[in-house]
């Protein structure tokens, strides 16, 4: 972003009130989808805008669970073509990106009288070792598996295998999609609603949007508008007369130090209480549980939280497979919760769905113009993209420019190795940054080279985070930008003053402003990150009723 001339947010929005010409597609939705269809839309040839109605990633594609993997779930359910799809996809991300998804090491466990078997699992494992090209798994005995997770219960305890799939850090990954859309053309906006979707006469769509910082409202001319808003496709869908269609299932994590519970690689067991599937990973210097999967009854206008039921969930399971470490709530750093939709047919309801056994993969409508993607993977989005803009090509008046399995995430334009920093940190920057890594570097002052405490993150990426990624709120530089509310206690209140020093000055803030600022992320932090008895505001949660790894 920092490699383009940048212009204040002020002045984008009066350039969409000056506009006198229509956008090809307009986006409606800031998280892994949307940005997708903005950055192949944008490489496509096509004028395109994208607008958020909170921040970028802000709904769950910054609360996934980090997972880039092809799911063997949808393996065991017989859907080999997801399956695949997404083993290919996860394949094409680790080449193109790495520093930003990187492979893990996953490890399941057999035990006596307990299903799936070794024998079965291993069928499973070569079907999708054969989708991704390559053998990447391995059977372990008991003690090798005690070796790779210390501490794993014992009794009962046959062997495990071991495989790989990936990680990445979800709302980093958005960002840098969005960073490349907006270098290949596209604009980009957060903090703007959708409010209102008509069609006039000449077959254009006439968007009505709100800023929610001032709730000034702005009237947009396109072709086409792609709803990209995950589980709130349903709120412009009924618009032009649709039935709803999405039903929001909420997924909770635990965040607990690596010391109270360290593993290096991802266990990958079912729950004691339902025989669902539930992972145990290292992420960002933490140890995260999760997740659950059941169903969001509250308003989707707040943001989702953990259960009281959800904690105790994800805290029994894993004190029964590590019954040596004794995990409470006291051990829990932070939380959070993210909600996906799962999506019926025309015919179905989607109330009468059964969460843990619905079908996870994406789908596409096109209602005149109005085509909405909703559904799918993290792993996944491109596929989903190139969908929706075959769908687009029905409305623009231009030839669509596209290249047949054309990278997502491009080579840098150049190459830059610093002294300044070991390999494996500007690996993980370039990853993060892409071609904005080399002005990461160039602003780093002396004082900004180390991590933030209790983090992977470094000083100098808050201070470039803060200057040029569009924060309009400290929860976006935080929890989004950074990961920072995430993995320390408190959100890091015991760092207050030291990252007002290093940001508040970049942020153009007063004092007052800051500190109303860090009143917001705070309650935000209590309320949504925090464990149920610490929210300062009246939540209204529903009870733990289905609970299961994506």
């Amino acid at each position: 972003m920092a490699g383009n001339k940048e212009v204040s947010r002020q002045d984008k929005i009066s350039g969409l009130k000056n506009r006198d010409k229509p956008w090809d597609v307009v986006v409606v939705g800031g998280g892994i989808t949307g940005a997708g269809v903005a950055l192949l839309a944008a490489r496509a040839g096509l004028d395109v805008l994208l607008l958020e109605q909170r921040d970028y990633a802000w709904g769950t594609s910054s609360r996934s669970s980090k997972m880039v993997h092809g799911g063997l779930r949808y393996l065991s359910q017989g859907d080999f073509r997801l399956t695949r799809e997404s083993v290919v996809e996860r394949e094409r991300m680790l080449r193109e990106a790495p520093g930003l998804v990187e492979p893990m090491n996953y490890l399941f466990p057999f035990r006596e009288k307990q299903f799936p078997t070794r024998r079965i699992f291993s069928i499973l494992m070569n079907v999708y070792g054969y989708f991704a090209g390559k053998r990447d798994h391995r059977q372990l005995d008991k003690e090798q598996t005690l070796i790779a997770l210390p501490g794993l219960r014992e009794d009962g305890l046959l062997g495990s295998t071991q495989y790989v799939d990936a990680l990445t850090n979800d709302s980093r990954l958005v960002l840098r999609l969005l960073a490349e859309a907006r270098r290949s053309g596209a604009k980009t906006l957060n903090y703007i609603a959708a409010k209102s979707i008509e069609t006039d006469r000449n077959q254009l769509k006439q968007l009505c949007v709100e800023d929610q910082e001032t709730s000034e409202t702005i009237t947009i001319t396109s072709k086409t508008v792609v709803n990209a808003t995950g589980v709130w496709a349903d709120k412009l869908r009924q618009q032009v007369g649709q039935a709803k269609r999405i039903r929001p299932l909420r997924g909770s994590h635990v965040v607990v130090p690596s010391w109270r519970l360290p593993v290096h690689q991802c266990l990958t067991y079912l729950h004691p209480q339902d025989k669902r599937g539930v992972f145990i990973y290292p992420w960002q210097g933490r140890t995260v549980i999760g997740t659950t999967d059941l169903d969001h009854k509250a308003d989707l206008k707040t943001e989702a939280a953990i259960t009281q039921q959800e904690v105790e969930y994800l805290l029994d399971g894993a004190n029964k497979n590590f019954p040596g470490a004794k995990l409470s709530e006291d051990d829990v750093v932070a939380t959070w919760s993210g909600i996906r939709p799962i999506v019926g047919d025309e015919k179905t309801n989607p109330e009468d769905l059964h969460p843990s056994k619905a079908k996870r993969d994406h789908v596409v409508w096109d209602d005149d113009g109005l085509i909405t993607a909703t559904g799918g993977k993290l792993t996944t989005f491109r596929v989903m993209a190139e969908e929706v803009l075959e769908h687009c090509s029905t409305y623009v008046d231009k030839p669509i420019t596209t290249q047949v399995n054309a990278a997502v995430f491009r080579e840098l334009s150049h190459k830059l190795e610093t002294s300044q920093l070991p390999p494996d940190e500007q690996r993980r920057l370039q990853g993060y940054y892409g071609d904005d890594f080399s002005s990461v570097i160039a602003e780093m002052e002396a004082g900004e080279k180390t991590h933030i405490p209790g983090t992977y993150c470094l000083w100098a990426e808050l201070a470039w985070a803060a200057q040029h990624e569009e924060v309009v709120h400290l929860d976006d530089l935080l929890l989004r930008r950074t990961r920072i509310g995430l993995v320390l206690e408190q959100g890091g209140a015991a760092l207050a003053c030291a990252i007002e020093v290093a940001v508040r000055n970049k942020l153009g803030w007063s004092t007052e402003k800051w500190d109303a600022e860090w009143l917001r992320y705070t309650q935000i932090w209590q309320d949504h990150y925090s464990l149920p008895q610490n929210r300062q505001s009246p939540h209204q949660t529903p009870e733990l009723e289905e609970a299961s790894a994506e």
